[in-house]
């Protein structure tokens, strides 16, 4: 979200610059601004239809899978028109690039609203077009000789529903409705694939952030609807830096996160119709143990949902990236424990602000926090359940390794706790464990199957890189928060949480 500020403030200089009395200057800046403005990307907007393919999964024969959707944003001003881009890089490719894009979630009346307290992407409608071409970079850079999908054509999903990409309910919640139309606008999207490709061979699906959840909930649909157009083609997904660290029944104050998929955003009462076998609903429940009320089902959890997902479909390949300190995940973490307690009546709703203690001229909401994570409680090597920076490291760890007893899912752990990296030019230098993630991925998509990879604890390798630019990471020279760094001696994460052990490397 911050690099779309970036880009628009970029581009204001630009325009509303003079340029010199010179007419070759003025020629010359027009040039470089038409340069920048020509996007390769095209704009589809799609309207309300319906959309039909073949399941070929689960038990019994083939069916017909029908959906009637409505393309939307969720609603408010700068927000309110769904489209999404096409990138074409040869006529009649087989190759095809899937990329959701991320931006927070809204769930309750204390994150969907509010000045300093809105957590996901409400602007969509007012970035110019030509910025994706800018902001996205990694596997969407298709100049770099070592991306793995520079030949493949591109679709890209914007994000603006607040719902993960998989909601289809118009939510109203104490102060406003939130059109949390996610699934509908996917599926929108998969019915113009339909009609543009009658032939594909290779198909990767990916997202960043909220976009990594978009990508493994709608996989299985994604799955059934490229088959249908190829049955041989090749599937394989990664989700980046979405790894569904959210209380469970268990916590303390509750309740579980899982079942907002329901009451927040109807995925169990969507619109998604199989004839004879489930009628409107967002769950892929052809998926063996996905059925009509997973998402409230004791039990739920994205893990888990992985492992299903990989066993239903074990000749794909599933996988998950993230890094050890991943800021804005530990953030969202925490931003689950503070709701749950304004609705638990233990913490006062509030839109006030705060200063950052290290960082002059910056602020943020006093009861959400840092959107990097660094002014959330730092726990340690024993925390469970509790809100903490090192409970959510432990657990997304731990339901990674989770997930890698299946022999088709591999993860990427990487250092630092800068959130998301596929979409970035930093994922062609970025080393983990001593495995570089460009080439990592690469194998992984197009390649012979790559094994799983963490950092360690060698040479503090889990905390000197790929961190955030921040006045206390920047002095310490190692991924730390205003907890660890106001220690004497200052302290990064990988010791405040126990080290190896305490976090389950």
């Amino acid at each position: 979200m911050f690099r779309f500020l970036i880009v628009l403030i970029f581009f204001s200089s630009i325009l509303c610059t003079k340029s010199s009395n010179h007419s070759d200057n003025e020629a010359a800046m027009n040039a470089a601004i038409l340069g920048l403005v020509v996007s390769p990307y095209h704009r589809i907007t799609p309207h309300p239809d319906t959309f039909t393919t073949q399941v070929d999964h689960g038990s019994g024969t083939p069916y017909t899978y029908t959906a009637s959707f409505t393309p939307e944003c969720s609603g408010t001003p700068g927000n309110t028109n769904f489209y999404f881009f096409r990138k074409t890089v040869r006529n009649a490719n087989t190759k095809l690039l899937i990329n959701f894009m991320g931006g927070g979630a809204c769930w309750d009346d204390a994150n969907c609203f509010g000045d300093n307290t809105t957590t996901y992407f409400n602007q969509l409608n007012t970035i110019p077009d030509f910025a994706i071409n800018l902001i996205f970079k990694g596997i969407m850079d298709q100049s770099v000789g070592a991306n793995p999908f520079r030949n493949y054509d591109i679709i890209f999903i914007p994000y603006c529903t607040g719902d993960l990409h998989i909601g289809s309910k118009v939510t109203t919640y104490a102060r406003g409705t939130i059109q949390h139309h996610g699934y509908d606008n996917v599926i929108s999207v998969l019915k113009f694939i339909q009609s543009a490709y009658s032939n594909l061979e290779e198909v990767f699906v990916i997202g960043q952030s909220a976009g990594g959840y978009g990508t493994i909930l709608n996989f299985p649909i994604i799955r059934e609807t490229v088959t249908s157009i190829s049955s041989g083609v090749q599937v394989r997904m990664l989700s980046d830096a979405s790894n569904a660290v959210v209380p469970t029944s268990s916590y303390t104050p509750g309740p579980a996160f899982f079942p907002v998929l329901e009451n927040s955003w109807g995925v169990e009462n969507g619109i998604g119709n199989a004839s004879g076998h489930f009628t409107f609903s967002n769950l892929p429940q052809w998926v063996s143990g996905i059925g009509s009320t997973y998402t409230t089902s004791a039990g739920a959890s994205l893990n888990d949902y992985f492992k299903k997902v990989a066993d239903e479909y074990p000749n794909d390949r599933l996988a998950q990236y993230a890094a050890v300190f991943d800021g804005n995940q530990r953030f969202f973490y925490n931003v689950m424990g503070q709701i749950n307690k304004i609705n638990a009546s233990q913490l006062a709703y509030t839109t006030a602000t705060v200063a950052d203690p290290y960082q002059s001229g910056k602020s943020y909401s006093s009861i959400f926090g840092d959107s990097d994570g660094s002014s959330m409680p730092d726990g340690n090597g024993s925390s469970s359940n509790d809100y903490t920076t090192c409970d959510w490291s432990k657990q997304a760890i731990s339901k990674m390794k989770d997930a890698a007893t299946k022999s088709n899912y591999r993860y990427y752990l990487g250092p630092g706790d800068v959130h998301t990296i596929s979409t970035s030019n930093d994922m062609y230098s970025l080393v983990s464990g001593t495995v570089n993630f460009g080439t990592w991925l690469s194998d992984f998509a197009i390649g012979s199957m790559p094994t799983s990879v963490q950092c360690n604890d060698s040479a503090a390798s889990c905390v000197n890189t790929n961190l955030i630019t921040s006045t206390i990471n920047t002095t310490l020279g190692e991924a730390t928060s205003d907890t660890s760094y106001a220690i004497s001696p200052k302290q990064n994460l990988f010791t405040t949480c126990g080290g190896v052990a305490g976090l389950g490397l």
